[in-house]
C-alpha cells in the first residue's frame, strides 16, 4: 500500500499522455473565482524570516486557463472520485489586495503548482458542485474548494460547458497534506503556493486549516465566512503543441516513478475538501 499514492501518479500521467495528442480540438475555459483569505493566512516574500499574515479579511480574484486536454491529475480510484477532474492549467493568477501575482502551476512544478478543481453533483457529496485549485491532488495539498448547491447550466466533469456557479454553502481552505492520520481530523503540513509579481519576486501564499460556512454557521468548527462566487468561461487560449506536452509528461512521469518507494498512503482531504464538509455533517 506504502506506493499507491505514486503509482496512482503514473498512471494518470501515462493515461494523460495517451490523451495529448488530442489537445488542438480541445474545449478551452478560463475559472474565474473570487473569495477571501482570513487573518490566519499569510502572503510573505520568499526571503522574510516570518510569516506575514493579512491584517483583516482580505478579497482575492483568482483566474486559470485550462482546457479539456490538459494533463488531469484527480487521483483514478473509481466511485466519487468519477466526478472529479483536477486539470493542470497553462497559466493562473491571483488578485490580492489590488496586487496581481502569477501562481505557479502544475506544469511548472508537479507537486507544489496548483491545479483546477473541479467536482460535479455526482462526486462526494451528491447533488452538489465544488470548484476551486490546489496542489498535488493526489498528496493532498494546499488550496480551497467553494462548495455550491448549483450550476446553470448543470454539466458533469466528463462534459464540461461554461457555467456559472449557484447557491454557495461554503468554501474549505487547506494549507497542505496530513502530517500523519487521516483527514479532516489531522495534523498538516503547510505547503504554501508560489507566487511571483510583475518584477519576478517571489512570495509564499500560505493557506489555514478551516471551513467557511456562508450566512449560518453548519458545520461543527466552521467559522463565517463571505460570499464566494465561481464561474467557468469558455476562453480562446492557446494549446501547447504535442511534442510540448509530450515532453512535459514525461518530466512528471520521472518524478513520480522516482518517488514510489518513498510514497505514503493516500487519503482523501485534499480532492475531498467537499468530503470533508459532507463529513462534519452538511
Amino acid at each position: 500500500m506504502s506506493s499507491v499514492k505514486q503509482v496512482a501518479k503514473v498512471g494518470l500521467v501515462l493515461g494523460a499522455l495517451g490523451g495529448g495528442a488530442g489537445g488542438a480540438w480541445a474545449a478551452p475555459f478560463e475559472l474565474l473565482y473570487s473569495g477571501s483569505f482570513d487573518t490566519d493566512e499569510a502572503l510573505t516574500p520568499a526571503s522574510a524570516s516570518a510569516p506575514r499574515f493579512f491584517a483583516s479579511p482580505t478579497p482575492f480574484t483568482a483566474r486559470a486557463l485550462f482546457d479539456t486536454s490538459s494533463p488531469n491529475l484527480a487521483p483514478a480510484f473509481g466511485g466519487p472520485f468519477n466526478g472529479f477532474r483536477a486539470y493542470a492549467p497553462l497559466s493562473a493568477t491571483i488578485t490580492i489586495g489590488g496586487t496581481s501575482y502569477s501562481i505557479e502551476t502544475a506544469l511548472q512544478d508537479p507537486l507544489r503548482g496548483v491545479t483546477v478543481a473541479i467536482f460535479d453533483q455526482n462526486s462526494f457529496t451528491p447533488g452538489r458542485y465544488g470548484i476551486g485549485m490546489f496542489v498535488d491532488p493526489v498528496g493532498d495539498g494546499a488550496g480551497f474548494v467553494g462548495d455550491f448547491g448549483g450550476a446553470s447550466p448543470a454539466f458533469t466533469a466528463s462534459s464540461l460547458v461554461p457555467t456559472v456557479f449557484e447557491q454557495f454553502f461554503g468554501v474549505g481552505h487547506s494549507p497542505g497534506p496530513c502530517a500523519s492520520g487521516m483527514p479532516p481530523a489531522c495534523p498538516k503540513v503547510a505547503t504554501p503556493w508560489i507566487l511571483r509579481d510583475v518584477s519576478n519576486l517571489a512570495y509564499d501564499l500560505t493557506f489555514a486549516d478551516y471551513l467557511a460556512d456562508y450566512q449560518t454557521v453548519t458545520a461543527a468548527g466552521a467559522r463565517l465566512g463571505p460570499l464566494n462566487t465561481a464561474q467557468l468561461v469558455a476562453a480562446p487560449v492557446s494549446v501547447p503543441e504535442p511534442s510540448s506536452l509530450v515532453l512535459m509528461l514525461f518530466a512528471l512521469l520521472g518524478l513520480g516513478w522516482s518517488q514510489m518507494r518513498a510514497a505514503p498512503v493516500p487519503s482523501l482531504n485534499g480532492a475531498p475538501l467537499l468530503a470533508r464538509r459532507a463529513a462534519d455533517g452538511l
